[in-house]
């Protein structure tokens, strides 16, 4: 359900070492950050919520399409001309994350709310996956 990179943990980890003692990027620019997910399932479909801090929520993206929902989303850092900056530890740049939804989903259906930097999600359960008492004819 949820597609995994190992090579994008890889990259999260470094980016996390290089804020925590900070040590400037080698590359010095944006770059793209996953964010934090809860993904929750119940008998009404799928529930995630997406840790945004910081984000404003015209700067939200979501989109379904060929069982791959996608959210993505830009926190810019825009210093201001004369201040010098001593230390940077909150993320900027492009926030990403994509999962593969499986078919018993309908995500024609996908509502969504943003609220206080987390994105909630709401996936319901296809109704051909929902379950329903079926007559037992006799005889």
């Amino acid at each position: 359900m949820v597609r995994f990179d190992p090579f994008k943990e890889i990259e999260e980890i470094q980016e996390r070492l290089f804020r925590n003692f900070g040590v400037a990027r080698p590359d010095g620019g944006n770059r793209t950050y996953a964010p934090l997910v809860d993904v929750l399932d119940d008998a009404q479909g799928l529930h995630f919520a997406v840790y945004l801090p910081g984000v404003e929520p015209g700067q939200v993206e979501l989109t379904a399409e060929n069982n791959t929902l996608s959210v993505k989303a830009e926190r810019p850092f825009n210093r201001p001309e004369g201040v010098q900056q001593y230390r940077l530890e909150g993320t900027y740049g492009t926030f990403a994350r994509s999962f593969t939804i499986p078919n018993t989903y309908d995500l024609t259906k996908v509502s969504a709310n943003f609220k206080n930097g987390v994105l909630y999600i709401d996936i319901p359960k296809a109704e051909a996956a929902q379950s329903r008492k079926i007559d037992v004819l006799v005889g």
